[in-house]
Formats: C-alpha cells, structure tokens, sequence
C-alpha cells in the first residue's frame, strides 16, 4: 500500500455543482446520461474514493504508533540492558579494588608464636605449586629456602611481569616468575636430601586446592616405596633411585596436565622395578667404564 503524505480526514469535496464543472461534464452528456446523473456519479466516486483514503490513513497511522511504541520499548530494554551492564561493571570494580586493599587478621588474644618456625619457601616454588606445576625439590631444601628468601629480597616489590591466567594476562610479581640460577635439577640431589624435604613438598601441595588428594596420596606412596627399597642397601643404589624418581615424576606430570583424551596418567607409588634395574645398571656400568679408564690411563 503507498504511503499517504497528507491526512485526507481534512479534505472537502470539490463543488461539481458549479459552472466550472458543468463545462467539463457537458461534453459528457447524452440521451442515457444526463448532467445530473454524471455529477452524481461523480460525486459518488469522489466520496467512495475519500472513504478509502480515510481507512488506509487510519490503519497507516495505527501501524506507524504501533512502530513508534515498539521502537521505543525497544530503546528503553537497550537502555535497561546498558544500566545494568555499567551497574555490573562497577561492581565488579570495586569488588576488585576491595580485593586489592590491604586487610589484617585479627589475633587471637593470648595465643603464643609457635615454637619451632616454619620454612618460608620462595615464591618462584609456591607460585609453581599454586599453578599445578611441581618445582625441583630443591627449593625445599634449606639452602633452596635461604637462597629463594635472599632472591625475594633483592627482587623489588613493586617489579612486576606478565604472565598468562585463566582470564589473559596478568600481573604477577616479578620473583614469583624468576627461577634461582642456583637450583639443582632432581637427579642431582643426594637421596638424603630428597628425602627429607619430601615433607615440605607434599604439604605445600596439600595447601593448594587445585591439588587431589589422591594424587598427593600416590605422590607420598613413591617416596615411601623408595624408603622401603632394597637398592637402598647396594652401592651406588641411592643413586639409582634418585635418578628414578626424577625420571617418573616429571614423566607423571606431564600426564597428569595432557590434554590429550587417550593419555591415562599411571600410578607413580606402583615402582616399576624393571626401569630402577635399567637405570641401576647404567650406574654400575657407568662405573665400571671409569675404573677401567682410570686403570688404562695409569698403565705405562
């Protein structure tokens, strides 16, 4: 239906009694039709037409309110939706600031420092720890402890870096992110030493809520498979069994973070005696290489 520009509720019907008109319609005349019936016709038509134009004014202006309504309960939804999405966004910062204000414990009254004081670890070891990842044992160890308090230090509080999180990147401190240039990989720990910062290891994972239980659980099974061993006994048997938990552990992480469907993680406190063997054999071959070169060198 076109569209009607002028409301034709004000139009008046032209006079076609007129002189004027009876010059137009007399040409028109004949013995059937006389000047009467063609003004009355005319007249007639006029006023059908009209008629017409009237509805479709009316349903045009009907639709275009229609419209106009929609259209603005339309706004007013966008400008609800844009409300409570700034609404949200505020609170959400100042949730977020809320965080980032210092806050204090209260003390309990009349409650004594503990007796023996507890190690404190480094942060490149916790932030590890927190992000599922298992650092080398020795930050456990008190010289890692003492060498990862002394790098905090010297690392400023305000040296920030970023890092990728959940979310994107984020600021993290810098000494959270910065390994110890003096750490020692796992295989080249003593057996002593693995053995007594185990403790420190798998409390600081027992900390962390993204750890399982039962991981942890089979994590503190090997170490105590390997206290029980009868290598432990042998010469050079430690050595072995050093090189083996290195070996499996960074092996059983790998899995446990795989993405791939088809990786089933094993049970790392199920001792796989045939690669402690291997392993113990390469030792003592290794071993006897160097007698023999040592003997071959000494010989005139």
């Amino acid at each position: 239906m076109p569209h009607i520009q002028r409301d034709p509720t004000t139009e008046v019907m032209p006079n076609f009694d007129s002189d004027l008109f009876h010059t137009v319609f007399q040409p028109l005349v004949t013995e059937e039709k006389t000047l009467e019936d063609i003004i009355a016709d005319t007249k007639k038509a006029w006023e059908e037409g009209h008629k017409r134009k009237v509805e479709q004014w009316e349903q045009q202006v009907a639709e275009e309110q229609e419209a106009s309504a929609q259209l603005g309960e339309e706004r007013e939804r966008e400008e609800e939706a844009r409300r409570n999405a700034q609404e949200e966004l505020d609170r959400l910062e100042r949730a977020e600031r809320d965080k980032k204000k210092p806050k204090l414990k209260a003390f309990v009254p009349q409650k004594l420092v503990t007796t023996t004081s507890i190690a404190q670890l480094p942060q490149y070891a916790v932030n590890k720890i927190r992000n599922l990842e298992v650092p080398e044992m020795w930050y456990f160890t008190k010289e890692g402890c003492e060498e990862g308090q002394l790098q905090d230090r010297t690392t400023s509080g305000l040296a920030m870096t970023l890092t990728q999180g959940e979310d994107g990147l984020v600021l993290i401190p810098a000494a959270a992110h910065k390994p110890s240039t003096k750490v020692i990989p796992d295989h080249r720990l003593s057996y002593r030493q693995k053995m007594i910062v185990k403790t420190g290891l798998l409390t600081a994972m027992t900390n962390e809520p993204g750890w399982l239980r039962e991981v942890i659980n089979t994590l503190a099974g090997l170490f105590l498979e390997m206290d029980n061993h009868p290598l432990q006994r042998e010469t050079h048997g430690e050595e072995a069994l050093v090189i083996y938990m290195a070996e499996v552990r960074r092996e059983w992480h790998e899995q446990l973070k795989s993405t791939d469907d088809n990786v089933q993680p094993f049970d790392i406190s199920a001792v796989n005696e045939e690669c402690v063997q291997r392993i113990y054999s390469g030792i003592l071959n290794s071993k006897q290489a160097s007698v023999i070169a040592r003997s071959v060198t000494k010989s005139p």
